[in-house]
């Protein structure tokens, strides 16, 4: 027998496990090899019982139907959400198995922090399966000899990768060489969390921690926070983005309310809230070197930014959107001793057809704003991009009519009018005017053939734009069309076209009348 003592030095403040994320006091341990006679008599191998307890929770168990030369561990979501898992305290046989088995709802989601094949020529390998082990070819195959280390030598973290199920199943076969000891046996450990898609939206894939929620498919409403103390984030360090998508369907739409929301008071940013929203001035530095938390549109442009001096006292920040809207969450140095802010958002998809994008084909009508019952609060925003499409399938001249009785700046909300290119993916081609609420009224007669015109709203306000808008037809002879725009405040937003009558522009029609009146006045002198 050899006997001598360890000592594991001082690295954290409570006992824990010997794989990463490393948190744990100092000990002395003694450590015995005894050498024992193995008779030659041959048996019949059988899977010996496991008695380590794997952190997390993770439970211990043969996989597959013959297990003379294999191991193996099922997590089961039902044990442990989140957690650890590790090659290292297998039985030492030639295949392990790793196997995460979630509830109906869940994707698996994991990240690999280290990994060691020593092996030449791809006698030992990894492969990770997209399900159970053997249903389909493997998503990704490691061959050795090959490892990687969370930290490279001078102790920076490597770029994080992450790895996605697309059901509720994933596993990890490793199959190595055999008669290692246990400090250089060939290995493979990282983190893992079982995310459920109904309840906390689809993970994207390739990313960590950004998700989409759709209206049709997703939960009416529910909460969303910063990212909780899970173990996949241990080897993150930088800056953290999480970006939350909300796709609200033809009918619906969405709304975002901020509850709770605790920043550190950044001089390099300051938040200042108006009609138009609330956005984030930087001094000197970008705004992706301060902790935020910021709204945006599908198309990438900034609606609505807190940051830095954001009071509690402001809150709750609400915006409702009738299009596609994310929830960026932002942290300028993260890392595991330094997690971020915190904040809590509520979402709630409505029902109601107040804004959209409609193709109408009638050759005259019009339209009017709805009316919406609101939250109330101080900082309640609107945000709309609404489109309507007028088509014609005969030549005319199209009239417009638009007019409001709000007295608003343009960047609160406008209309602006588009031809329609059906080589764009919006539709919109060359712009033919833009309408702000300040303009009060304006009549447009468009160009002869322009027979489909797009009109946009777009708004970001606390009060909802009210607006009325009227189209009318004209097939008309060649002398006889116009084209530009009338421009008269009116009282009232319902007024007919007769305040805007054509006025004739033929050049030889107005001579020809005064070739006349000149005439009839030599006539009456001379008679």
């Amino acid at each position: 027998m050899i006997s001598f003592k360890i000592y594991v030095p001082h690295s954290g403040t409570r006992g824990g496990p010997s794989i990463p994320p490393y948190d744990y006091r100092g000990f002395l341990a003694s450590v015995s090899f005894i050498k024992k006679m193995i008779p030659t008599v041959m048996m019949t191998e059988t899977t010996p019982a496991l008695t380590t307890e794997l952190p997390y929770t993770a439970r211990m168990e043969s996989y597959g139907n013959n297990s003379h030369n294999g191991c193996g561990i099922q997590i089961l979501a039902n044990d442990s959400r989140t957690g650890h898992f590790n090659s290292r305290p297998l039985e030492h046989h030639r295949n392990c198995s790793i196997v995460f088995v979630g509830n109906p709802n869940d994707v698996v989601h994991l990240s690999v922090f280290n990994y060691k094949l020593k092996a030449p020529a791809c006698q030992s390998y990894l492969e990770l399966y997209d399900g159970p082990i053997g249903r389909n070819k493997p998503m990704k195959r490691i061959c050795s000899p090959q490892s990687k280390h969370a930290r490279d030598a001078s102790g920076k973290f490597h770029s994080h990768e992450t790895l996605m199920s697309s059901g509720n199943t994933f596993s990890i076969l490793l199959h190595r060489l055999l008669g290692e000891t246990y400090a250089d046996v060939e290995h493979i450990d990282g983190p893992y969390a079982f995310h459920d898609e109904q309840k906390d939206g689809t993970l994207a894939p390739d990313t960590l921690c950004n998700t989409d929620y759709y209206g049709e498919n997703s939960l009416s409403n529910g909460q969303i926070t910063n990212p909780e103390n899970q173990q996949i984030y241990w080897n993150v360090e930088g800056r953290l983005v999480c970006a939350h998508r909300f796709i609200p369907a033809l009918n619906q739409s969405i709304t975002l309310k901020i509850t709770s929301l605790k920043l550190s008071n950044e001089p390099g940013c300051q938040t200042e809230c108006g009609d138009a929203g609330c956005r984030c001035n930087t001094d000197l530095v970008s705004l992706s070197h301060v902790d935020h938390l910021l709204f945006m549109h599908d198309n990438g442009a900034q609606i609505s930014c807190l940051c830095g001096n954001f009071h509690e006292d402001w809150l709750p920040v609400s915006i409702r959107s009738w299009s596609p809207l994310r929830l960026v969450y932002s942290v300028a140095h993260y890392s595991w001793t330094a997690q971020g802010f915190n904040y809590k958002t509520d979402y709630s998809f409505n029902l109601d057809g107040a804004c959209g994008h409609h193709v109408i084909s009638n050759h005259s009508g019009s339209l009017h704003s709805t009316r919406i019952v609101g939250g109330g609060e101080l900082n309640y925003y609107y945000h709309q991009i609404c489109s309507c499409t007028l088509d014609s399938n005969v030549d005319r001249q199209l009239t417009l009519e638009l007019a409001t009785s709000q007295n608003r700046p343009c960047t609160v909300w406008n209309f602006t009018l588009y031809e329609y290119s059906e080589g764009s993916s919006d539709h919109l081609g060359p712009i033919i005017h833009t309408f702000c609420p300040r303009d009060k009224h304006k009549v447009y007669n468009l160009a002869w053939r322009l027979n489909v015109v797009v009109i946009k709203l777009t708004a970001m306000t606390r009060t909802l734009p009210q607006y009325f808008i009227k189209w009318q037809s004209q097939v008309v002879r060649a002398n006889t069309r116009i084209s530009g725009q009338t421009s008269s405040i009116l009282s009232s937003p319902s007024s007919s076209f007769s305040h805007a009558m054509p006025i004739s522009r033929s050049p030889l029609k107005a001579i020809f009348l005064v070739f006349i009146v000149n005439l009839l006045s030599l006539h009456f002198v001379y008679r």
